[in-house]
């Protein structure tokens, strides 16, 4: 069961991850006049990302509270929740920006998209620092 929740976990990561760095990709090969044909595409892309988000949350309170107790967890560990807890709030307030209509969205949305991918990457180094 650890090793499914464990697989599941690296994938959302990993689209998670991916979804960020294709979204930065594709707006910066559209450049600003190919906006109107690519925000939707990116747009759908931020939805899937936050998916895995949400799928990474679960699968990974799941595999903590199945395994370690929380006073067994390293520090950087705690320090990795802080980093998640922040790259979980940047995304709700990108999807919700995504809502609104269109005037300030798509530079909004950039920068928070932008801090998302950069938390992420971060957590990730914290996982291997805590766990190794």
């Amino acid at each position: 069961m650890f090793a499914t929740l464990k697989i599941l976990h690296f994938l959302a990561l990993a689209i998670g991850l991916g979804g960020g760095v294709a979204n930065y990709v594709i707006g910066v090969m559209a450049g600003p006049d190919g906006a109107p044909v690519t925000r939707p595409i990116q747009k759908r892309i931020s939805r899937i990302a936050f998916v895995a988000l949400i799928l990474l949350w679960i699968t990974g309170i799941w595999m903590v509270s199945t395994t370690y107790t929380l006073s067994g967890l390293p520090f950087w560990f705690w320090v990795k929740i802080l980093v998640v807890l922040g790259m979980s709030v940047a995304a709700v307030a990108a999807q919700a920006a995504l809502l609104r209509p269109e005037p300030e969205t798509p530079a909004k949305v950039k920068k928070l998209g932008m801090l998302v991918t950069g938390a992420a990457t971060l957590a990730v180094v914290l996982a291997v620092l805590s766990f190794s």
